[in-house]
């Protein structure tokens, strides 16, 4: 029946004859490859048309929709081809278009995108994905979507780990991963507010005793912005263990890292940072005279009423649920990621929260009870130089967004507001990338293609 609706039309050699151009050869190379669901198969053709070698969003977006079928063709000569698709799992519509190279090989330009679908066929679509996903160990978490004045939609799924049958719900607290940045942004811009920190002043004003004199130039705009050259925090790779066993504390991220020098000059360049926030938590640290985590516990976490968010050390997260990731794939299937964890929450990220908890600082945000409005569109505008702000990942264009995501071993955050559709989207998972393709499967077919 949805075949019907959509004018299905079975693939039967649309080349027809032995000489057909080589944009609709390749198109039908294309699919076969990509139905066949094959990890070998699929990364060959990519690799061989496309320079993608790994091909993983072609192979994620597979195990999405299951492949398609040839609805229509809509427009094919020698060197483009354009044509509709139907998903195979949900009723849905689909546009793959590509030009060929000049050597008959290479396809350039090649997008396959989704027709926009109404809300409620959406959120549809996005509950059969992420039941798929939880079916193949690739998706364990919870989702809301909240239109504003309206109560929000949800989805959880999953259980605490392989031992533990609690099921994750909206309320369970999850890994943030670097979606606590944003905490870190909004503390900084809370003492902006006060008084007692400048945006352009330098990270040696409030940390005079910083071991590198260059790198203690950075200002607080550049860490905010990633612009500082302060380069990572030497505990979050698989193989930083030796790191993990001591670093605790901020002064001890600093001990560790606090010789560097900048890897250029502030300013100059952006390059993504987790130390630069490390930074930022101690000039919090010495302006509040708290610690890092006491001060957000304080000042954004209760204001917001983000109730079950915390800061638990790696003694206390028996009520967090168990990632699972298969380090980039170095694992042939997930496993734990507990003994890659950092000790503790960090100003760069890595304490806990629910889906719920992150939907409250999100209205928490945008009702001024954080921020001042001033200060919170001065932190999510979008940069001119890049997809950053000022401590939120920020995009312009035809559906504004601000927020931020989180990725780490077997956690994974997407946490967005669409300011100008009114609608903020949560995801916290414990598989990895998982929220990083549920933000797209929900955004693409809600935002996709009208014509």
């Amino acid at each position: 029946m949805i075949r019907a609706a959509f004018g299905f039309v079975a693939l039967v050699a649309i080349s027809g004859a032995a000489h057909a151009e080589p944009a609709t050869t390749q198109f039908e190379n294309w699919l076969a490859a990509f139905n066949t669901g094959d990890k070998a198969t699929i990364q060959k053709f990519y690799g061989e048309h496309l320079g993608d070698a790994d091909a993983l969003t072609a192979r994620n977006m597979r195990a999405e929709t299951c492949g398609f079928d040839l609805a229509r063709v809509e427009d094919k000569n020698e060197k483009s081809f354009r044509a509709l698709l139907v998903q195979r799992c949900f009723p849905a519509l689909f546009r793959v278009s590509f030009s060929v190279a000049a050597d008959g090989k290479t396809l350039e330009n090649l997008k396959l995108q989704p027709f926009a679908m109404p809300e409620a066929r959406a959120l549809a679509a996005t509950r059969d994905i992420a039941q798929r996903l939880a079916a193949s160990d690739a998706f364990a978490g919870s989702i809301i979507v909240a239109q504003d004045g309206r109560a929000p939609w949800t989805y959880s799924v999953g259980t605490f780990s392989r031992d533990d049958a609690r099921p994750i719900t909206a309320d369970t607290p999850m890994f943030l991963a670097s979606a606590g940045k944003m905490f870190t942004a909004v503390s900084i811009f809370q003492l902006i507010e006060k008084g007692k920190v400048a945006l352009d002043a330098q990270l040696s004003r409030y940390v005079p005793d910083y071991p590198n004199k260059d790198m203690a130039k950075v200002t607080i705009r550049q860490l905010l912005g990633h612009r500082g050259g302060t380069g990572e925090d030497g505990v979050l790779q698989r193989d930083d263990t030796a790191n993990r066993e001591w670093v605790r504390t901020i002064n001890d991220y600093i001990k560790l890292n606090g010789n560097r020098p900048p890897a250029f000059a502030p300013g100059s360049k952006f390059a993504y940072s987790n130390y630069g926030f490390i930074l930022l938590g101690a000039v919090i640290e010495r302006v509040s005279g708290q610690t890092y985590q006491d001060y957000v516990q304080r000042h954004v976490f209760g204001p917001a009423g983000m109730t079950h968010a915390s800061f638990p050390d790696l003694q206390h997260i028996t009520d967090v649920p168990v990632g699972y990731s298969t380090f980039f794939e170095a694992e042939p299937t997930p496993i734990a990621s507990t003994a890659v964890l950092p000790q503790r929450g960090s100003a760069a990220g890595g304490g806990v929260a629910s889906a719920t908890d992150m939907l409250r600082f999100f209205t928490a945000l945008r009702s001024n009870v954080l921020l001042s409005a001033k200060s919170r569109m001065m932190a999510t505008e979008p940069s001119k130089k890049g997809w950053y702000g000022l401590g939120f990942v920020t995009t312009a264009g035809k559906h504004p967004q601000w927020g931020h995501g989180g990725f780490g071993y077997g956690m994974s955050v997407a946490a967005q507001r669409f300011p100008d559709e009114k609608t903020t989207f949560i995801c916290i998972a414990t598989r990895d990338g998982a929220c990083d393709r549920m933000i797209y499967v929900w955004s693409d077919r809600r935002f996709g293609l009208t014509e």
